[in-house]
């Protein structure tokens, strides 16, 4: 079910985005700035109110960034609030993990405060295999910023940049591969599609 953030982030119409260490360098690194612009070319035109700005600050509960992205190799955790998070993650997979974290006043969600984003360090067909190219872990990538922007796993599609699962086209190189969703409902991407189901969702959360 998709959730708005908290009023003052909602408001801004901006989510600040702060890359750990497994973002530093290497592939991930090139891939998260051409992901930033397509998600934000995206928004545009779909007129979404939405954009996203890196930060070099880390999400606190004081402040800092509101979306915290890590590659891991086979755990996703993260502390915040008083709150601990660990749980096992696929660093050889083709898909990522978004952990929202919301604020309770009076034992009620008064929405999203922070997002923590996983990505897999080394994403790949199977285990022994290559890794593959920028284009899907751009994919990758985009479609968990949709989850940190507020949509949840009940929200996924069968046909958009949203699709779970999604399934790699191979190609001769690294740089030829491509995801797109189980089946071929939709193409190849990049360029993304959102449909108009999770166009609305996205609207009705970033008015």
């Amino acid at each position: 079910m998709a959730k708005a953030w908290i009023n003052s982030v909602q408001s801004s119409g901006q989510l600040t985005v702060f890359a750990g260490p497994g973002f530093t360098g290497g592939m991930w690194a090139t891939v998260l700035k051409d992901a930033i612009v397509a998600f934000n070319n995206l928004m545009t035109a779909k007129g979404v109110k939405l954009k996203l700005t890196t930060t070099t600050k880390k999400p606190s509960e004081s402040g800092g960034a509101d979306i915290n992205l890590e590659a891991v190799a086979s755990k996703a955790s993260f502390s915040y609030g008083g709150a601990q998070y660990s749980k096992t993650f696929d660093g050889n997979g083709l898909h990522g993990s978004t952990l929202p974290v919301e604020v309770e006043q009076s034992g009620k969600s008064s929405g999203i405060e922070k997002a923590f984003v996983f990505v897999p360090q080394t994403p790949r067909k199977a285990e022994k295999a290559r890794q593959v190219g920028a284009k899907v872990r751009e994919f990758i990538l985009v479609h968990e910023l949709v989850h940190a922007a507020g949509l949840s796993n009940d929200d996924q599609t069968l046909d958009d940049v949203l699709c779970f699962p999604a399934e790699l086209q191979e190609g001769r190189t690294a740089a030829d591969d491509r995801l797109h969703p189980w089946g071929g409902l939709a193409g190849n991407m990049p360029p993304y599609i959102l449909s108009n189901k999770t166009l609305k969702k996205l609207q009705s959360i970033w008015p």
